[in-house]
């Protein structure tokens, strides 16, 4: 992600790591908090800031969206003018249809309006390039389980160097601290203020080796592959009528996650019936349509073409079966 060693982490999950940023900062009842798309936003990256504006009564404004999820910038630019906007929140990638929000333009917006500026990465690093000095953002949160392949429970929160002494840490251990004779605590220096007690020293092993193999193989080669699989199955699905197809289609606006419905069978059913033949995908909120869910698939480079082409097939038969 182009950072520093000492500008990373180690956290539990991606939720663990934006609660740094919403536990961390001083908030007054005048600051503005920009979201996207309110309850269109994968939770982790809404609740901690939903519950800002609830406890410290700060003001969420949450910007309106289309049906990709996408938004106008200079409606985040008019309200990030206002005198009391702190942050700015927003996930790289969509989890419910693969979407890649304008990072780098929103970056340009926070710096130019002196905000602090907070990205979900759990859809990005590992998938796409992710580099947080083009994206100008002060806290970056991802996991080890998605699109790096690592293990459960482990996490990484990227704090700016810069930035680390805006954020208090919500817990104070014997590592994270040291006292004074006048028994006054002072925190150490990031990262070590936000590492208390024992780390998952197994998880960071898996990781790092998950991280290895990622970069051997390189984030633009594991593109390039994800998205030939995801085109073959988006060109697979668009030839079967009543197959609904959610997000973007240019893929220079996505990632490899495809999202979709067969409009006589609910999702819940489909993602069993998939699960029972051994293809594991899982159903999700999409934008627009109130409470509509639908399946996302989201290939990876261990996919094979062919296996694409079995995935499609089975979705025929769902849909001749139970349509």
């Amino acid at each position: 992600i182009n950072c520093e060693p000492e500008e990373i982490i180690f956290t539990q999950s991606t939720t663990e790591g934006l609660n740094y940023v919403a536990s961390g900062i001083e908030w007054k009842k005048s600051d503005v908090i920009i979201a996207r798309g309110g309850l269109h936003e994968h939770y982790a990256n809404y609740f901690p800031w939903l519950n800002l504006a609830k406890k410290y009564g700060v003001k969420l404004e949450e910007i309106k969206i289309n049906n990709q999820g996408f938004f106008d910038l200079d409606k985040i630019d008019k309200i990030a003018k206002k005198k009391n906007t702190k942050l700015i929140t927003l996930s790289h990638v969509l989890y419910n249809n693969g979407a890649i929000m304008p990072v780098e333009e929103v970056g340009e917006i926070a710096k130019r309006q002196n905000m602090l500026y907070s990205i979900d990465a759990a859809q990005s690093v590992g998938t796409i390039n992710v580099d947080v000095k083009k994206i100008g953002c002060d806290f970056l949160a991802f996991p080890g389980f998605k699109w790096i392949c690592g293990p459960p429970g482990i996490g990484i929160f990227y704090c700016k160097k810069e930035s680390a002494e805006l954020l208090t840490p919500k817990y104070i251990g014997g590592e994270s601290a040291i006292i004074t004779e006048e028994k006054n605590l002072v925190y150490i220096d990031s990262p070590q203020k936000f590492q208390t007690g024992f780390r998952n020293y197994v998880g960071i092993a898996g990781l790092a080796s998950s991280l290895k193999y990622i970069q051997r193989l390189g984030v633009k080669a594991i593109r390039k592959m994800n998205m030939k699989i995801a085109n073959v199955i988006t060109e697979e699905l668009r030839t079967i009528p009543n197959i609904s197809m959610f997000g973007p289609s240019d893929e220079k606006l996505r990632t490899s996650i495809v999202t979709f419905a067969i409009d006589s069978v609910s999702p819940k059913v489909t993602v069993s019936s998939l699960q029972e033949k051994g293809i594991i995908v899982a159903e999700r909120d999409v934008v627009g349509g109130g409470k509509k869910k639908a399946v996302r698939a989201s290939p990876h480079f261990f996919n094979a073409p062919n296996e694409a082409s079995t995935f499609v097939e089975n979705i025929k038969i769902i849909q001749n079966m139970l349509g």
